[in-house]
Order: structure tokens, then sequence, then C-alpha cells
């Protein structure tokens, strides 16, 4: 195993800081970063494909990348072509797609909506296998996501052959579900891990926190430090000889403060593979 980060989260670090990405990105490297984590707008702020030479000139690694799309309203839309061929530039064996929201308003339109994520998502996959990238999903923390539960991400799991699973810790609690017994449901299909942990308190004054459905309110924290049962998850993917990415990931978390949790996060995660 080995650990990663998200460059967004570096980025909102290195801005508060008022550092360039190359310093910050070797202070992640000193914490024991391995690789990065990143979308294409991501990429294009910290620089466009610069940001490639100046990780392999750190003699950092790409994980994988993510992306939103929209395909409940546009599953004609090949973007996933253009994520996939980056991936296959950038040396990483997967990507993350998120096919999309269904608002409250929609509601009666969801079955089409749903057939139109699926249709999508089939010629995601087959694209994927053809260039040799694993095509993904992942638990996303949000409540017009039809795939923020166990059962709603399982939908597209049973419905689209070959798509895989980018398992993210932190965002079952949207309706309190357990992330160990999800872990349990979807460990065939992962491909790469984000791990994300959440505080019942606030850290920082302008921690941002995610809302779950009914109310109750989480905040960001450093990986370890909060009630999601991370090092048991760990634990288990060493018993099953899991070689892959454990992201650390920190939303939410006041611009200051971020880097400094990513690169605890980065320690917390190495200590408990080494």
């Amino acid at each position: 195993m080995y650990v990663a980060a998200f460059l967004e989260n570096i980025l909102t670090g290195a801005e508060a800081e008022g550092i360039s990405v190359r310093e910050a990105l070797k202070r992640m490297k000193d914490a024991g970063l391995q690789k990065l984590y990143f979308s294409p707008q991501g990429m294009e702020h910290a620089g466009g494909e610069e940001l490639l030479d100046v990780l392999k000139e750190l003699g950092l690694g790409v994980e994988g990348l993510h992306c939103w799309f929209d395909l409940p309203h546009h599953p004609e839309d090949e973007g996933y072509r253009g994520l996939i061929d980056l991936a296959v530039k950038a040396g990483a064996g997967n990507v993350l797609i998120v096919p999309g929201m269904i608002p409250k308003e929609e509601e009666e339109r969801r079955a089409e909506l749903l057939e139109n994520m699926k249709t999508a998502l089939i010629k995601a996959v087959a694209y994927g296998w053809e260039k040799g990238v694993d095509v993904s999903m992942e638990d996303f923390d949000g409540l017009a996501a039809p795939f923020c539960t166990v059962d709603g991400l399982d939908w597209f799991m049973q419905n689209v052959p070959g798509l895989k699973c980018s398992f993210d810790t932190g965002n079952f609690v949207m309706y309190h579900e357990d992330e160990t017994a999800a872990f349990e449901r979807f460990q065939d299909k992962i491909c790469t891990m984000h791990l994300k942990d959440r505080s019942t308190t606030k850290l920082h004054e302008r921690d941002w926190p995610c809302v779950c459905a009914d109310g109750v309110t989480y905040y960001p924290t450093p990986v370890g430090t909060g009630f999601i049962r991370i090092a048991e998850i760990i634990d288990r993917l060493k018993e099953q000889g899991y070689d892959g990415g454990l992201i650390a990931e920190i939303y939410g978390c006041e611009g200051e403060y971020m880097l400094e949790s990513i690169a605890q996060s980065i320690r917390w995660v190495g200590s408990r593979i080494a």
C-alpha cells in the first residue's frame, strides 16, 4: 500500500499560506506522500501539464483522477474519454466518475435518470478497459446523489458490469450507515481508497460541516483523529493483501490549517502501513 492525497486539498492550503504548489507538494512528500490524486480542473489550476513535470521532478506518482459529469441529463457526453486518456498520460490506473445528481424536483424522473447514468457508465467502463484504466464510482456525500447510500451505490455496481469502487470511508455518514459493513459489501470491487475522517466538533472557526439527512452535522478532521473506523478498515485491507492507494482526504478544513492537517493525515496513514 502507498499514501496519496488530493491535489485540490493541497491547493487550498498552498493558496492560504501564499506558497507555490511545488513547495506545498515538497512539504507533503517530506511527510510521506507518494502519489497525487486530482481532477482535470485541479490540474489546470496547478499549471496544467507542467504539474506532471513537477511530480516527476519530486518523484511523486499519480494515483488516479476524478471528475464530475451530468450524465442524468446528458448521457451522450463522452467527456470520460478525455479523463481516461489523461489518466493514461499521467500513469494513473484508475478514474473516479461522479456521474451526476438527481434533485428533489426531478424525483419523478428517477428511473429515467438512473438509466441515463447507467448507459453512459457502461460505455465509460468499456473505454477504460480498452485503455487499461479502472473506471469507478464512490459513495458521494451529497443527498442529491443517488449513490450516497450503500444500496444506492450497490445499484450501480450491480447494473454496470466492470464498474469499480473508489471507497470513501467518511461518506456513509449521510444516513449514518456503518462504514465497516459497507466495506464488506464492496471490498471485492475496490480499486482505491479515500480515507476521510469525521468529527462531532469543529476544530477551526471556519471549517465547513457535512450535513446529514437528519440534519446532524459533522466536521472535517485529520485522518485518524475522528470517529470513522479507518484503522480497522486498513487492518482488513492488510489481511486481504491490498496493494493499492490510501488517499488522505480533508475537504472543508479552514485553509490556513489545511497543509498541516494533510501532513498529519499522511503521517498517520504511513504509520498504519509501515
